[in-house]
């Protein structure tokens, strides 16, 4: 469904990766100041016909009518079946989506970006907004203090639709936390940090537990990956590091092997796999495999199993 609708995509997020590297380009005035905007509760706040009918105009746009009107007929149907049970009764919201169903999302998206194009992009050609992104309900807002002020911007944002409710966080010694970002004002650039929330824990998969070695260091690749593609400055770069340390070392990894881990991956980095490491093997004639990965205690005792029996089937151990 989503490729008939052409949605924009213009505000949202891609990933906190890039929205980082776009933030340390931006220019920042002494009177601009961060805030962030949290959606409450909003799968089960979105008007049902209200967004059917953004629907039906956004594919009227690019399909012709009895497209159309099936589509709307399907969706409709798909969403008036959000049913629960509370105490042996059985309800049916009369607005809201399923938390969890997998068009909940994109009826969220043909809302909000609805509202967006109407409301946010007319505020944004003032320039008293600077900056408008969004990532599913968590909005982060550049603005100019010197032309509008936190309290104009929250009763705006919840005066668009009566259904969505907006919370406002407005910047802590010159820096918001979104996504798993600290953005910091520091005129004229923004800098970026890591955040981490108060309950964030240091477990990953334990050294010692029967996992493969490759399960075992994807929670630590994605760290020290993370750490070289945000646009860290030195002393936040080292500082992550130690911080991805301590967690290994609380897991009861081998700092020496976390150590190796980030030498290959820097190496990974300045030298990207030549295209026949990226093709994948093609089986010869009467040949067929499968990959899989195997771990226990024991399995070095595989190891000596015979490559070949007489049905001409193998066995490849890596």
């Amino acid at each position: 469904m989503k490729q008939h609708l052409n949605l924009g995509n213009s505000y949202t997020v891609e990933d906190s990766t890039k929205l980082a590297n776009d933030l340390s380009k931006i220019t920042i005035k002494d009177s601009y100041r961060l805030i962030t905007l949290d959606i409450k509760d909003l799968y089960v706040n979105i008007p049902i016909q209200e967004t059917l009918q953004i629907d039906k105009s956004q594919l009227l746009k690019h399909n012709d009518r009895t497209f159309t009107d099936q589509r709307c007929s399907l969706l409709e149907a798909i969403l008036n079946q959000n049913y629960f049970t509370y105490q042996n009764q059985i309800y049916r919201p009369t607005k809201g989506v399923a938390m969890g169903s997998p068009i909940s999302g994109l009826i969220a998206e043909i809302l909000l970006q609805s509202l967006e194009r109407t409301h946010i992009k007319p505020l944004l050609d003032t320039k008293r907004i600077i900056l408008y992104t969004r990532y599913i309900d968590d909005i982060l807002i550049i603005y100019d203090a010197a032309q509008i002020n936190l309290d104009t911007i929250t009763r705006y944002a919840n005066s668009i639709n009566s259904n969505l409710e907006l919370n406002p966080t407005q910047e802590n010694n010159n820096r918001v936390n979104f996504l798993d970002l600290s953005i910091i004002r520091n005129s004229p650039h923004l800098e970026i940090d890591i955040f981490r929330k108060s309950t964030t824990t240091d477990t990953t998969i334990n050294y010692l537990s029967n996992h493969p070695q490759e399960h075992k260091l994807a929670a630590y690749r994605f760290l020290i990956n993370r750490m070289h593609n945000l646009p860290l400055n030195k002393n936040r770069r080292e500082q992550e590091w130690q911080t991805i340390l301590q967690i290994a070392k609380n897991n009861h990894f081998p700092i020496a092997l976390i150590h190796n881990l980030k030498h290959r991956m820097t190496q990974e980095r300045k030298q990207p796999p030549s295209p026949s490491h990226t093709q994948p093997t093609q089986p010869t004639k009467n040949e067929k495999w499968a990959t899989f990965t195997v771990s226990s205690p024991q399995i070095r005792k595989v190891t000596n199993l015979p490559k070949k029996n007489r049905n001409k089937n193998s066995l490849q151990m890596q």
